[in-house]
């Protein structure tokens, strides 16, 4: 690790018990980096989010570990953050995810010896993670589209094939009927198909949707879709594919601190690429801040 004096020393790592075998690789190549370099690290497997979060708040409670570093997608990040928001001890990520939203966000190289340094001697910031009906969220809420591709998908496949397992299910939602529902960014109505509220500017891993939202903004960006044709929507989805969002006839990018669609309109939600079960969606910025573990500073 070049000789630098350490930030920090012990980790514990939560990891994805449901994770593949060549992304645990990584994990383990991680692992055997900061060991190399001196550190001390102990892996915890879990199997949600309930888990992730308990694993995180006993480390801030022992004050036994320098960082607690989530090992999976945005979904086991979200649950290891939970459990730390609101405390000084940092979050690290090694992104053994299919969509990995926040490592591409914090443009984090992916090879073991980058990722350890990472660890050892990146800078924290604190960012102030978005709520959704009480639970925390780092990259992305939504109602609509997204959350009925997530609702089809078949999780053995994703955990054989990765991406290519949102292939069906995002056709077969794409030909569905569309249920056209109003949502309230900052308590102006909208119309639409579809509204994405993200806290960082990537959506579904290297998709740039919101250029000019930060991690370090309090606020968000939502973006609202009112396409209510299969071939509207695929349109859209091409933007969004392509960058494009902005300049799209039917998106509209909006930058809010509240967001809410009320119940009793048939449509789904999902957090950081993870169904929820909720009959109303209510979307604000967290009281308490998480000490992010940032890149490019050692």
């Amino acid at each position: 690790m070049g000789g630098s004096v350490l930030v920090r020393s012990r980790f514990l790592i939560v990891h994805n018990a449901s994770a593949g075998l060549e992304r645990h690789r990584l994990l383990d190549r991680v692992r055997a980096a900061l060991e190399a370099a001196g550190a001390l690290v102990r892996v915890e497997a879990a199997d949600g989010v309930e888990a992730d979060r308990r694993l995180a708040a006993e480390a801030v409670r022992t004050r036994a570990f320098d960082a607690v570093v989530a090992a999976g997608g945005d979904s086991t990040i979200r649950g290891v953050a939970g459990g730390l928001v609101g405390t000084p001890m940092p979050l690290g990520i090694i992104p053994i995810g299919t969509g990995n939203v926040l490592a591409e966000e914090l443009r984090l190289v992916r090879t073991p010896q980058a990722i350890a340094r990472y660890l050892l001697h990146g800078a924290a910031i604190q960012v102030s993670p978005g709520i959704a009906n009480g639970e925390l969220f780092l990259s992305m809420a939504s109602a609509g589209f997204d959350a009925g591709v997530l609702s089809r998908l078949d999780m053995g496949w994703k955990r054989r094939i990765g991406k290519l397992a949102y292939v069906w299910p995002t056709l077969r939602e794409l030909c569905s009927s569309r249920c056209r529902f109003e949502v309230l960014v900052d308590g102006i109505p909208h119309p639409c198909t579809w509204v994405v509220v993200t806290r960082g500017a990537h959506y579904a891993g290297s998709f740039v949707i919101a250029p000019r939202q930060r991690l370090s903004d309090p606020g968000f960006h939502a973006l609202v879709v009112d396409a209510a044709s299969p071939a509207a929507l695929a349109s859209a989805l091409v933007a969004v594919g392509l960058g494009w969002a902005q300049r799209h006839p039917l998106i509209e990018t909006i930058a809010c601190r509240r967001v809410a669609v009320a119940a009793g309109q048939g449509v789904g939600f999902q957090l950081d690429g993870e169904p929820i079960t909720a009959l109303a969606l209510e979307i604000s910025a967290g009281r308490h801040s998480l000490a992010l573990i940032m890149p490019g500073n050692g």
